[in-house]
């Protein structure tokens, strides 16, 4: 009995507490008369919208590779009798980089020679003869078509004579040397490889909704991890014909004079581009407020009593903490810059920043 007793007593002890509690957490009626008239204010901060200098940039990672690069490899099989580079060695167009074994085309070479020397002469013989009617014209067809046969067979023997003699294809650095005098080289196998570097291609992608500002000859900045002091100063050469369809990006190729040579094939560069540069209307982007695919923002209205207005705005390019604004505000109105969470349309606001913030361009 007494334990009934004691429980419901601590049953009518937590009811009282709770309208105690309840009573005591309330707001007078003034204050609550305030909020139901829509007086109670909230704080918030403020800034003032302003038109600033507004620079649209892009920024990407992009790969570097040679203007021209080839690997040096053979036409024919045959071992190597000579090389004339070493690695890393600037050449220039033509030069004789290695001399495979020709003794058999040297041979051969002489043989189509004296072949056409002598048909050449057996020719110049029978136009005489033919002129005095002493032979007939089919017998010296026959000598101009062999020496005709003559001729393509001293060219073809060049050819192969020539396939002995690899050549730099044009002007630029060689990479490591691959082979030896004596080595046995078939065709595909790689002797060297060479780069043309005094300009460097930079392929990177960009995301498509800059495409209207693109253009050939934009300026291009790049960097690398590898010189991290010094910039790299380029123009877009090249924008690609297509969009990529998975992540809607656009591919680019810049052009960067390398006469240095500190840029090499495969690098990777950090790249920035100024896109554009205008007057605009700029807001912090905590005072955005997003709905659905609508932009809003609070403008502060009145003097004394001062008042939050859902305004639609246009927004822009994005920055880290700044959105542009295209249409929907203008110079001079006072908007809210934090605090949008907490605020209504149409109730009080109080501003408790000293001084507005001010967007930066």
């Amino acid at each position: 009995m007494n334990k009934m007793v004691l429980v419901a007593a601590a049953g009518v002890a937590i009811v009282v507490g709770g309208i105690l509690i309840k009573e005591a957490s309330a707001p007078d009626p003034g204050d609550r008369a305030a909020m139901m008239r829509g007086g109670f204010s909230v704080a918030v901060e403020s800034t003032v919208v302003e038109r600033v200098s507004w620079t649209v940039t892009a920024e990407a990672v992009g790969t570097a590779y040679a203007n021209e690069s080839v690997e040096i490899t053979s036409n024919v099989s045959d071992t190597v009798k000579s090389v004339h580079f070493e690695d890393g060695q600037r050449v220039e167009a033509g030069s004789v980089l290695v001399v495979l074994n020709h003794n058999e085309e040297d041979a051969e070479l002489q043989v189509s020679k004296a072949n056409l020397a002598e048909q050449t002469r057996e020719v110049k013989r029978l136009s005489g003869l033919v002129q005095s009617k002493s032979v007939s014209q089919s017998l010296l067809d026959e000598r101009l078509t062999a020496q005709e046969t003559a001729k393509y067979r001293l060219a073809a023997v060049e050819a192969r004579l020539k396939d002995r003699y690899i050549k730099a294809p044009f002007s630029g650095v060689l990479g490591l040397r691959e082979v030896s005098i004596g080595s046995y080289v078939s065709p595909g196998r790689v002797i060297t490889t060479l780069d043309d570097i005094e300009t460097i291609k930079l392929d990177f992608s960009i995301p498509a909704i800059y495409l209207g500002y693109l253009k050939p000859n934009l300026d291009v900045s790049a960097v690398s991890p590898a010189f991290p002091d010094k910039v790299f100063a380029g123009k877009i050469a090249t924008i690609d014909s297509r969009i990529n369809e998975i992540d809607r990006s656009l591919k680019l190729r810049a052009v960067i004079p390398n006469p240095d040579m500190l840029l090499r094939p495969g690098m990777l560069l950090h790249i920035e581009m100024v896109l554009d540069v205008r007057d605009t209307i700029v807001v912090p982007e905590s005072s955005i407020v997003q709905e659905q695919d609508k932009h809003y923002v609070y403008v502060i209205e009145g003097e004394e009593k001062k008042v939050a207005k859902r305004q639609v705005v246009e927004i822009g390019v994005r920055k880290p903490g700044q959105v542009e604004i295209l249409s929907g505000l203008t110079e001079g109105q006072h908007i809210i810059s934090r605090g949008t969470n907490t605020v209504r349309e149409g109730r009080p606001v109080r501003i408790v920043n000293q001084e507005p913030e001010q967007p930066a361009s």
